[in-house]
């Protein structure tokens, strides 16, 4: 799904039976690529929001997907170099990708952690190595728990997610409502 995501915000790491499925979500909902770019400019949003206003410095998006433009610690690190990030996706061409693309600033982070949304636990243990709990972390989960079925608790998995960090500190959650012509929520 990462590659087909990539295909429709217009990137190059996807194969031809990407741009093919594409095509034919396109026929199904026209407006899928738009929708895409939208979740895409939320999260820049969201994360500059976080550290701009917020101070937040340190970031953990969970289905990450593949590198594109904009990424997590490229907005972050823009407002503070400082910060530290921490990718989660269960496709290991993600985390390949993410490992030769994804260079933090010198004063910053970057980590990659392989594992299910639904294992909060190894994502929290792996995440540790570079985050430090007892501080703010925005838990990032853009465009990702639509497609976690609902037997298996989207939001349960979520906030387990959030148990080690501040409750105070604001979360960045988009997903698709499933409705037409409606978009995130």
């Amino acid at each position: 799904m990462a590659r087909i995501y990539n295909a429709l915000l217009g990137g190059k790491d996807n194969y031809e039976s990407d741009r093919q499925a594409m095509a034919r979500i396109l026929e199904i909902e026209p407006d899928s690529a738009g929708v895409a770019r939208q979740n895409r400019a939320f999260l820049g949003r969201v994360v500059r929001f976080l550290a701009e206003e917020k101070g937040v410095r340190q970031f953990l998006d969970i289905g990450s997907g593949l590198p594109t433009a904009s990424n997590v610690h490229e907005v972050a690190q823009s407002h503070a170099p400082e910060s530290r990030i921490v990718y989660a996706d269960n496709d290991v061409a993600v985390l390949a990708h993410a490992r030769a693309l994804l260079v933090s600033a010198p004063e910053g982070q970057c980590g990659y952690v392989h594992a299910d949304l639904r294992d909060t636990g190894s994502i929290i243990t792996q995440a540790a190595e570079i985050l430090d709990f007892s501080k703010p972390v925005a838990v990032l989960l853009i465009a990702i728990l639509h497609f976690v079925p609902d037997q298996d608790d989207p939001w349960g998995s979520s906030a387990a997610s959030w148990t080690p960090c501040p409750r105070q500190l604001p979360r960045g959650v988009a997903r698709d409502t499933g409705e037409p012509r409606r978009g995130c929520q």
